[in-house]
């Protein structure tokens, strides 16, 4: 008899910490997992971008470093940090803390400041879903550059199709890790009903329909790519911090400061979710959901929303930044990127909601509050994905380690 089979939609944080968390099942095969990623690889927000323009540029515009608060979390990172996957942040040079109003950086306090993790020297972020998936050695069928267009219930499985009108084949369970197969933005974006939305219409489950109607409300945000090289490099790299919040700014929420090289530095900022509304039906043209999906770019309207946030960035470091900058002339870029489902603003969905057992689907991911009050960051979306791969232990019959 063959395992049990769950299929997963999107291949970041939450989707690779249930692949860790089920790795004794995978490893006995009580269990077959299959993830389905729209990237080239998995990652998600911690993917790591690169471009054959400079193949020594390597900017972790997602997650260039993250905070472990719980118990449960910061072991998995130690033990991460044990694999050489990742590495503490601790007397590195990472400064974090606030860029205030007045144009001034506050360094956080030390003695208070949580415990931070970024990829090891020479390596990016994208090095934490391969840990987590196990690396070469891998338990979990994983497949990437692949957009699933239609999901249908088919005698109590799901049936996947691609978007070139591939089958994918049936599955037991289905777990959506990212929220575009579920939410209304797919209308916008790629035209039509969004896939589960649709397949929910004919499956007639009252659960499952709550679950989708609680995922509405939910925003992203996008973000603004560049790097320097030369002097300018040096001088961005001069600045007194590797990420800083942005205060009260109504156009940016963070800065990300990156020294990939002595002669090259990435810059990331970040649109606050108030600036995100105003700018939600523009995708970027570099961007997955472009590039293998086929979103529309206006290029005028990127002009626009680049153009705003450099002028914000500008405000924020002219006291901080000297000519040698050039923020107007960077090496590479600026590069609209905008998550579709990363940076989830409230309400998220409530761990209630995450398991559907009577249409076997369930939800992984930071838009998942589990109830530590770390939705929305890359904790939440590990815990999201250790705590759905405990639930399906305990709904799936025969997987190792069941309650």
């Amino acid at each position: 008899m063959s395992p049990p089979r769950v299929a997963v939609i999107g291949g970041g944080v939450a989707a690779c910490s249930l692949a860790h968390g089920l790795r004794d099942s995978l490893a006995s095969r009580a269990v077959s997992l299959h993830v389905f990623e729209m990237g080239r690889a998995s990652g998600g927000r911690a993917a790591t971008r690169g471009t054959r323009d400079d193949p020594g540029l390597r900017v972790d515009h997602g997650v260039p470093a993250f905070a472990a608060l719980t118990p449960e979390f910061g072991a998995l990172c130690e033990s991460l940090v044990a694999a050489d996957v990742l590495r503490r942040c601790d007397g590195d040079g990472s400064a974090f803390g606030v860029l205030r109003s007045s144009g001034t950086f506050e360094a956080e306090d030390a003695a208070g400041a949580p415990t931070r993790y970024r990829p090891p020297v020479g390596k990016g972020m994208n090095a934490l879903c391969d840990g987590l998936l196990g690396g070469e050695s891998t338990l979990a069928n994983f497949t990437p550059s692949t957009m699933v267009t239609k999901v249908e219930p088919v005698a109590a499985q799901w049936r996947l199709t691609s978007k070139g009108g591939v089958d994918l084949g049936t599955f037991d369970w289905l777990v959506v890790s990212s929220t575009g197969l579920a939410h209304p933005r797919w209308r916008t974006t790629f035209g039509g009903e969004p896939p589960l939305v649709e397949a929910a219409a004919a499956l007639g489950d009252t659960a499952l329909d709550a679950t989708l109607a609680a995922l509405v409300p939910l925003q992203s945000k996008p973000a603004a790519m560049l790097a320097y090289g030369s002097d300018a490099a040096a001088a961005w790299a001069s600045l007194p911090f590797f990420k800083a919040q942005v205060e009260a700014d109504p156009v940016l929420s963070r800065i990300v400061v990156q020294r990939v090289s002595q002669s090259l530095t990435a810059v990331v900022l970040h649109s606050t979710h108030e600036f995100a509304r105003s700018a939600a039906h523009v995708y970027g043209a570099t961007s997955t959901a472009a590039r293998i999906a086929g979103a529309k770019s206006d290029a005028g309207e990127e002009g626009r929303i680049l153009d705003a946030m450099l002028v914000a960035a500008e405000k924020r470091l002219g006291g901080l930044l000297g000519p040698a900058a050039a923020m107007r002339s960077p090496a590479w870029g600026p590069h609209l990127h905008r998550w579709g489902a990363a940076f989830p603003d409230a309400p998220l969905l409530p761990e209630g909601r995450a398991v559907v057992p009577s249409a076997r689907v369930a939800f992984c991911g930071d838009f998942v509050e589990g109830g530590e009050g770390r939705g929305g960051s890359v904790e939440g979306a590990a815990l999201s994905g250790l705590r759905l791969a405990k639930a399906l232990q305990r709904e799936i019959g025969g997987l190792c380690g069941a309650d």
